[in-house]
Order: C-alpha cells, then structure tokens, then sequence
C-alpha cells in the first residue's frame, strides 16, 4: 500500500523521508538550519558572509535570477493547482469502476494541496527578499548579508518544497496510470 492507500508495487519509503513529505511548514526551519551552518563555516574560515564579498554585478544577476524563477515557478504552481483540483475533483460515469484518483481518502488529498500550495507562499517570499536585496545593496561594492541570509533561506526552503511538489506530482501520475 502506498501513502494513499492506492496499490502500487512499491516498497515503503523510510520513515525521515516520510515525515519530511508530510510536513511541508517544516521547509523554513530547514531553511534557517542550512543557512546557519553556512554561516558558522564561514565564521570558522574567517570568510565572507554568503556572497557579500562578490562583486556587485554577479550579486545582482543571481538575485534578479531568483525573483525571476521565484515569480515563474509561483505563476506555474497555481496554474497547476487548477488542474489539480480539476483531476482529484473528477468522478467515474455511473455504472463504471471508479478511477483510481477517487479512492484517495480527504487526509490523502489534503496532504496532495498541501505539497502544492505550501510552496507558493515560500517562493513569494522570495520574489520580494530578492527584489528587496537588489534595491537594499544597490551599488555597493560590498553585499548586506543579513538580507542575503533571508534570500538564502527562503531559496533553500523554496527548493525543498519543490521537491516534495514533484514528489506529489510523481505519486499522482502512478496512480493515475495504475
């Protein structure tokens, strides 16, 4: 049996890896984790912190890049929470065996629109910690890391939501094609 009590011939997922997919509010906490040990590494190697010792146009391009795909991948998931709602909505015609998206439980659909709709508030965040870098560090020849630690954050976190976004997407597909 899978997540959604559907049969697909898999085995069971390891348990870190099943908490991770069902707990998307944890991405930020994961995000102020990574960005803390980046932080102790480059105080440990008397380094730059994050990217403020970059020079000012590559800093610029990376954080224009971010609010870019922040404001894309954000358009794109809400475009495909259409979709969704559209597919997991979908009944079999009277008479018929029902589909296999419709043996999903409530608990099991929910925790689908949340592996969807946890990331957009996430990647909007960004899309305004990204913008906010650019106008914050301007023309200097230094970064400000604490707004960088922000955006660094969120990107880590963002990403983790993605990844459990593709991840409900991938178990929707076999479902759906089971």
């Amino acid at each position: 049996m899978s997540l959604y009590n559907v049969e697909i011939g898999r085995p069971r997922r390891a348990a870190a890896w099943r908490w991770f997919l069902e707990h998307p509010r944890a991405d930020l906490l994961w995000g102020a984790l990574a960005l803390g040990a980046w932080l102790a590494v480059s105080a440990v190697l008397a380094q730059p912190f994050l990217i403020e010792g970059v020079a000012e146009d590559p800093r610029r391009t990376l954080f224009q890049t971010l609010a870019t795909l922040s404001g894309a991948v954000a358009g794109l998931i809400l475009s495909s929470v259409s979709m969704l709602v559209n597919v997991l909505g979908k009944k079999a015609p009277p008479g018929q065996r029902a589909l296999p998206l419709e043996r999903l439980a409530p608990d099991h659909r929910r925790q689908i629109g949340e592996a969807f709709l946890s990331v957009i508030p996430v990647l909007a965040a960004l899309l305004v910690a990204a913008l906010a870098a650019i106008l914050v560090e301007g023309d200097g020849v230094t970064g400000v890391w604490p707004i960088e630690a922000v955006v660094f954050g969120l990107g880590f976190a963002a990403a983790l939501g993605l990844v459990r976004m593709a991840w409900a997407l991938r178990r929707l597909i076999a479902i759906a094609t089971s």
